[in-house]
């Protein structure tokens, strides 16, 4: 059975009030107040109605949400959208600063009228997207890059992140070093799950034990990097290897080294998941994993541009990027090829 057009007096019944105020409401009527308007547009995209005078979304600003601001991968990406955009839609950016609470309160004022797509990459503590669902019900299109929850159906743009931590690892484990320690930000997050699997399943390949105290979990923040950096040194037998998270974190951890006479890379090696410029210019440059951030950030700006143009898309797409491994100084033992 064909199912009926939903008409204003079926959202009207939904909202308990007259159908003239859906009308006025749909209409953009000053006679209606913005948050009956609010409530309105929302009722009337999930209840899939449409008309020639309402239109889904109109708006021309895009909010994007980062858990960081002052990272190298995010501004990278940011500028490829940017780029791709080129002008055609306001950019908005909003600092979650790995807070889920500041996350959701950020989302929860986001509004159809104003944006016309919310791309998201979900803070460190973020459990569910929820906050998220309730945006796109109000009739803002989703997209999610990097951090990521795979349940939730709109496009992502993730890094193969097992790969990463694969390929610097292994690089590791090829080039002699058996005592390599990992360190992590956030146990619960999916992409440190990921590398972390990686990391031991390379030690498993290569028949060298797990030793859990070369795996460590913290913010590693200016303020702690120096704590678990010590922490490492200390322990017996000492690691001579160490895999960071983050471009400063192995620059303090370099440092700290030289400190204690530790010679880099042949006492011990410093990697980092990050490829910020100054990881070629430093002595030793630092071994890094280099992700396309640019042609991410443009992938994600010409599905902007689809979204924003009505255009269909595939709403539940994984776009997955490669990286490649830059091998420096900073792993590269003499006499090693």
């Amino acid at each position: 059975m064909k199912k009926s057009k939903v008409t204003i007096y079926d959202i009207a019944r939904e909202l308990n009030v007259a159908p003239s105020t859906i009308s006025r409401s749909i209409a953009g009527s000053d006679l209606i107040s913005d948050e009956v308007k609010e409530k309105v547009r929302a009722k009337a995209i999930e209840m899939g109605y449409s008309s020639r005078n309402f239109r889904v979304n109109d708006a021309d600003s895009i909010a994007i949400v980062v858990p960081e601001l002052n990272n190298y991968f995010y501004s990278k990406i940011l500028a490829g959208i940017q780029q791709k955009i080129n002008n055609k839609y306001l950019v908005s950016i909003f600092c979650s600063y790995n807070s889920i609470d500041i996350e959701k309160e950020i989302v929860s004022k986001l509004s159809p009228s104003q944006f016309g797509c919310l791309i998201i990459s979900q803070s460190m503590d973020a459990r569910d997207s929820s906050h998220i669902a309730l945006a796109e019900k109000k009739g803002i299109p989703i997209i999610m890059m990097n951090r990521v929850d795979y349940d939730y159906e709109c496009p992502k743009f993730v890094i193969d992140n097992y790969m990463d931590s694969y390929l610097l690892t292994n690089h590791l484990v090829s080039s002699g070093y058996r005592r390599i320690t990992f360190a992590a930000k956030h146990f619960n997050c999916l992409i440190y799950k990921e590398r972390l699997q990686a990391y031991k399943d390379v030690l498993l390949e290569n028949n060298i034990p797990l030793n859990e105290n070369y795996i460590i979990y913290s913010e590693l923040t200016y303020e702690d990097i120096n704590e678990v950096v010590l922490r490492f040194f200390n322990l017996s037998p000492r690691p001579d290897a160490f895999i960071l998270p983050g471009f400063s974190a192995a620059l303090q951890a370099i440092s700290i080294a030289k400190v204690y006479n530790i010679e880099i890379p042949n006492e011990m090696a410093i990697v980092s998941f990050d490829e910020d410029p100054e990881c070629k210019y430093l002595s030793p440059s630092i071994t890094s994993i280099e992700r396309p951030l640019t042609e991410i950030g443009n992938k994600i700006g010409e599905l902007v541009l689809s979204i924003c143009s009505k255009k269909t898309y595939n709403k539940n797409k994984l776009n997955v990027f490669k990286s490649n491994l830059i091998i420096r100084g900073s792993s590269l033992k003499l006499g090693s090829n």
